[in-house]
């Protein structure tokens, strides 16, 4: 198996002599589960060997949790009950959480470090789509011990405690520290600590990529590493950021939506009474992790509008004119066809106009590009300022402009077109350096109402500059409604 610890760190380890052990009967338990045709008779045997440990078991199998209706009296009964991944698995964890909850230096924060693990088990498992799924078990037990090399550096490196504190509990930095001073992370010498012990391979590389989104590819690993980012939703203080990156995660590794992970998180807390109560541990005050995750739900809720922000934020680039910010010819082209066929349905009049700004080559020619960008602009400004709030504006191309005015007469629109002419020539525009010029618009108008024969919104785009060529060939600065 493929791990990566300097070698420097590596004889360090292999050096100390208080690294985390685990008693005979879990390594007892870990042989046994590596055949396929163990039965319960074995396993309870094994484990009659440990007092705690057959007494926990028979309280788990006798909690509401397993939800028995008589109780249950003998190992076997509740070896049974549990099924063999489930004895197996807290044999494993409670077992391990006993012996392991005295490991650690002095100045290493065991509370934090067994609040993330318990949590990031319990989410990990809560994560899987069949709650009554085998590989709950395994995913719990994997999530647990995925930080374990934390345990194993604080007893081989005495300043590790203090490395982990300068994190501040921001499991992020803590790995971008650990990579930074060890060339390597905990993960890496947590897979490498299990594998001594006789972990089954598939768990131990899911340990060892838990950390490292882009190595992971195993549906395990993935499962724990969203787990582990899920916990630290309960310990980084930034419970904002650690909800953004656990939804991050739970997106990329599982496609998990926001709603989904809703509910994942939700589902975590709802278990945590239990899964701590199994492991006669304690992770800290209930209504502290109640208020962290109505916390993360506000979060959730914000990562949600943001995004929902930012799809708009597109949608609008992608439809709008980078120079004057109207709408561009495209979506001038979507919104025409809808507006045509609405008024169709409902027999409602539309207005179409059509304008242009007269003599726009010579503004070009005399103010050079940029001047006529500045010309264009001051104009878009001025129809908008001219024009309704529901009537939609566009550049259509070059110097010009359509305004499409929906349950609009004639009447009224060529009220409207004549403000825009009238707005346009009385205001000044800026044609850079200082230059402030009058312009004129030519504008040409046309109108579909029931019955007038117009069937598509080329043909009222070609009708309407039409029109507006006739303004031209009139004199310019003027409204032309008819051809």
């Amino acid at each position: 198996m493929d791990i990566n610890i300097p070698t420097h760190l590596m004889k360090a380890l292999k050096a100390c002599r208080t690294l985390p052990s685990v008693p005979a009967v879990v390594m007892q338990v870990l042989e046994l589960s590596q055949d396929p045709d163990i039965g319960t008779a074995k396993i309870s045997k094994v484990i009659i060997k440990d007092p705690a440990l057959t007494a926990r078991i028979l309280k788990v199998a006798n909690s509401a949790w397993c939800g028995v209706q008589r109780e249950v009296t003998t190992l076997d009964q509740a070896v049974n009950l549990l099924g063999l991944n489930g004895t197996m698995s807290l044999a494993l964890s409670f077992s391990l959480v006993r012996r392991l909850q005295k490991a650690g230096g002095p100045a290493f924060d065991h509370q934090t470090y067994w609040r993330r693990s318990v949590i990031a088990g319990t989410a990990a498992k809560s994560v899987t789509a069949d709650p009554r799924s085998a590989k709950q078990d395994e995913l719990f037990l994997a999530g647990l011990l995925q930080d374990i090399g934390m345990l194993v550096l604080s007893e081989a490196m005495p300043a590790y405690g203090q490395m982990a504190a300068s994190a501040a509990d921001s499991h992020k930095a803590l790995l971008e520290i650990e990579r930074k001073e060890l060339g390597t992370d905990h993960a890496q010498v947590g897979a490498w600590h299990l594998a001594r012990w006789g972990l089954p391979n598939r768990l131990v590389e899911a340990i060892r990529d838990s950390h490292e989104l882009s190595a992971i590819e195993e549906p395990l690993a993935k499962s724990i590493a969203v787990g582990g980012w899920i916990a630290d939703i309960w310990i980084n203080p930034d419970t904002a950021a650690a909800t953004e990156l656990a939804a991050q995660s739970a997106k990329a590794l599982l496609g998990l939506s926001s709603e989904q992970l809703n509910k994942v998180l939700t589902a975590t807390v709802a278990a945590l009474a239990q899964t701590t109560e199994n492991l006669d541990i304690s992770i800290g005050d209930e209504a502290m992790v109640s208020r962290l995750l109505d916390q993360a739900r506000e979060a959730i809720m914000e990562i949600n509008l943001r995004a929902l922000q930012e799809v708009r934020s597109y949608a609008a680039q992608a439809h709008c004119d980078a120079l004057t910010l109207l709408y561009n010819r495209t979506y001038l082209n979507q919104a025409l066809e809808e507006q045509l066929a609405k008024s169709q349905a409902a027999r409602q009049p539309l207005t179409l106009i059509f304008l242009d700004i007269d003599k726009f080559k010579s503004i070009n020619d005399a103010y050079g590009h940029s001047g006529g960008d500045g010309v264009l602009v001051s104009v878009a400004q001025a129809i908008r300022s001219a024009t309704r709030n529901t009537d939609i504006i566009a550049r259509f191309g070059g110097d010009e402009f359509v305004v499409l005015l929906g349950d609009t007469g004639e009447q009224i629109g060529a009220e409207i077109a004549e403000r825009i002419r009238s707005t346009v020539a009385k205001q000044l525009h800026n044609a850079g350096t200082g230059n402030c010029i009058h312009v004129t618009v030519s504008v040409g108008l046309t109108t579909m109402m029931p019955g007038s024969g117009i069937r598509s919104a080329k043909e009222l785009l070609e009708i309407a500059d039409r029109r507006l060529y006739a303004a031209k060939i009139a004199g310019r600065n003027r409204v032309a409604q008819a051809s």
